[in-house]
């Protein structure tokens, strides 16, 4: 179920940690015959970068991204492509042989395909992975909440 944080009546959004990645890195699990879970890497520049979702030898490593497609008033949704598109700087950096951004909204995934078209550094790829209805649901239910909190009528009336 979904819970909202009550002292500032915010999405809780933590249901993506604890439900959405998990339910991604059972797929990969299952795809690539390997346990999968979130870990820290350090990075070709030096610095560190938690992934989402890094094979137990960590030579696969993925970054999960729940976002939706088109905005409520139906255009592309800016923010959540550039949000995409700085996830896949850092799976340049990642060491492993083979980098995914793991999507998991059919929309969002053709917006990103269209757009990354012939623009993907070697060794990435994106990937589509679509929730079962019953994660779904949730999702969409922080999605609408988080779009009412950000919405110009609320921001009005703070």
């Amino acid at each position: 179920m979904i819970q909202f944080g009550r002292e500032h009546m915010m999405a809780d959004t933590s249901l993506l940690k604890t439900v959405v990645e998990p339910y991604v890195c059972g797929v990969l699990q299952q795809e690539y015959g390997r346990p999968f879970g979130p870990k820290r890497l350090t990075l070709a520049s030096g610095g560190s970068h938690e992934f989402d979702a890094v094979s137990d030898d960590g030579q696969i490593v993925a970054s999960v991204k729940a976002a939706s497609g088109r905005t409520s008033g139906g255009n592309n949704p800016s923010g959540k492509i550039k949000d995409a598109e700085a996830e896949l700087y850092y799976l340049t950096l990642a060491n492993g042989t083979e980098r995914i951004l793991v999507v998991t909204d059919p929309e969002f995934y053709e917006i990103l395909t269209r757009r990354l078209r012939g623009r993907l550094a070697s060794g990435l790829s994106l990937k589509l992975v679509p929730l079962p209805l019953e994660i779904m649901i949730q999702v969409q239910k922080i999605r609408n909440w988080a779009s009412a909190e950000v919405s110009p009528v609320n921001r009005l009336a703070e």
